[in-house]
């Protein structure tokens, strides 16, 4: 995949966030309404060991199973991400199949559901 084009969407067409060290790019508790898709840096999730990178959705089963995101996402050293509003990635899915979106919907709010029980 390559990191311009995610789910069939050129990121050049969406506007863009720059972050440096330490700063809050998600706040916990934001609104589900924007997915981020690192285009350039490191990003540090809370309670995550791995930092996302170029070509990398932000807390993507948040963005299709929730209605906000939980825990900060503060970036690592400088660089940016891509806002794509949730109807721009709807209507992507939407076009690649009727059900498309609905399924990603429910295998996202399945694994949040998964992810409570093991708590």
């Amino acid at each position: 995949m390559r990191k311009d084009d995610i789910l069939g969407l050129n990121l050049d067409h969406y506007p863009r966030q720059s972050f440096g060290a330490g700063d809050v790019v998600l706040s916990d508790g934001s609104e589900t309404d924007r997915m981020l898709v690192v285009i350039d840096g490191r990003l540090g999730i809370d309670h995550a060991g791995k930092p996302l990178g170029p070509g990398d959705i932000v807390k993507s089963i948040e963005f299709f199973g929730a209605s906000h995101y939980a825990g900060e996402v503060r970036g690592s050293g400088p660089g940016q991400v891509a806002v794509l509003p949730r109807g721009a990635v709807r209507a992507c899915l939407d076009a690649q199949g009727a059900m498309t979106w609905n399924l990603a919907c429910a295998l996202a709010i399945e694994a949040i559901a998964a992810s409570k029980e093991h708590v």
